[in-house]
């Protein structure tokens, strides 16, 4: 079996290389091959762009598991707080979309306890078989109002009828009977449906500045609180990694994203030259939006349409936040959320190093800055 190396390890391989070491002694004192000395070296030097290319590979790959990760929480209908059986039973519905390891790593569920579920449950469960006798109804239901009629009303009929389910079972047998009603859905955002125009990238996945307030990137998130949604905007200057605002909503619009930049724009003094950087989310390309940073003179710049990595730097962002708050905490109301996302920015800039900016906290990255310019 190939011996596996700790990413340390190797980047302390690449500093005595590139600091004149010799291959020969390298090779001996550490027992590893030449052919794994260089791999290396190509791995973790950076390009023209200032890019680590071993760097981008993890954080790709980090993305697309917290693009599933999302995907499944979307879905499944339960969250890590949820009774066992019903994240078991989202495990079984689930399984043949997702692997099973990420799917019990999202519902926080011992793979040994889903095999020991599985081994010994009976050939259907009880809800598998009330499941059977509803489809068709649902089904039924569904036909004729000819396509109209959501969970909420198909759910009403069944209660008229004796059947006593709520509207979140009603929906999740639509999506397995692939049923979809006519009306208008809502969309958290639109663009990926709508013809583009011509939107430039200003950015081109150049996360490097030599300043602060050159270059602000921005994104949106949700996260469930309570029984309902929360929308998160935040805006990231690219120099230290600086959080340097946001807002929370109800609401995913203009409104949202138009609160976030006025009160950074205000608090960072009204910086003339800045890039705002975000993807082609409507609420970024409204004409409401664009006027305001064109009146604040703010050039405008976007991500590829269906390219996360345009805007890596607010993903990496919201994969933190996820990783070492959402996804430990439950939020029951939106006061709760509110102080949690001002403690957590609180602790991202004062107190959590960041390794782009070489184990400093992105305040003492931008305080080394004005105190060595005397800006």
């Amino acid at each position: 079996m190939a011996r596996r190396y700790p990413e340390e390890f190797k980047r302390m391989i690449v500093k005595r290389y590139q600091l004149g070491n010799s291959v020969k002694e390298i090779c001996a004192q550490h027992s590893i091959a030449r052919s794994t000395l260089f791999l290396w070296v190509k791995q973790y030097t950076a390009d023209e762009a200032g890019q680590i290319p071993r760097e981008q590979y993890l954080m790709q790959k980090e993305l697309e598991r917290l693009r599933i990760e999302n995907q499944i929480f979307k879905i499944c209908g339960c969250s890590p707080s949820s009774p066992l059986s019903d994240r078991l039973a989202a495990i079984d519905t689930y399984q043949k979309e997702f692997s099973l390891h990420a799917l019990c790593r999202v519902l926080q569920v011992n793979r040994s306890t889903y095999y020991h579920h599985a081994l010994r449950a009976p050939d259907q469960t009880q809800l598998q078989i009330e499941d059977t006798v509803l489809k068709p109804l649902v089904k039924e239901i569904f036909e004729q109002s000819k396509g109209r009629f959501g969970a909420r009303k198909i759910r009403a009929k069944l209660l008229q009828d004796g059947h006593s389910v709520s509207e979140r079972r009603v929906l999740r047998l639509m999506k397995e009977l692939k049923l979809s009603s006519k009306g208008n859905h809502p969309k958290l955002n639109s663009a990926n449906d709508r013809q583009y125009q011509y939107y430039p990238n200003k950015l081109k996945q150049n996360f490097l500045t030599d300043a602060p307030n050159k270059v602000w990137v921005s994104d949106i998130t949700y996260v469930k609180v309570g029984i309902d949604f929360l929308y998160f905007c935040v805006i990231i200057d690219l120099y230290a990694r600086k959080v340097v605002g946001y807002e929370v909503s109800e609401n995913i619009d203009t409104t949202l994203v138009s609160k976030a930049f006025r009160h950074t724009f205000e608090s960072r003094g009204k910086p003339s030259g800045l890039i705002f950087h975000s993807d082609q989310g409507s609420q970024y390309t409204s004409f409401e939006f664009r006027n305001l940073l064109k009146r604040s003179r703010v050039t405008q710049s976007f991500s590829a349409p269906g390219t996360p990595y345009d805007n890596a730097v607010a993903e990496s962002f919201f994969a933190s936040i996820k990783k070492e708050d959402f996804r430990r905490n439950y939020y029951k109301t939106e006061e709760e959320f509110r102080t949690a996302v001002e403690d957590y920015i609180e602790f991202y800039n004062d107190y959590r190093p960041h390794q782009r900016l070489g184990f400093l906290t992105p305040n003492q990255a931008e305080k080394a800055f004005y105190d060595l310019t005397g800006r």
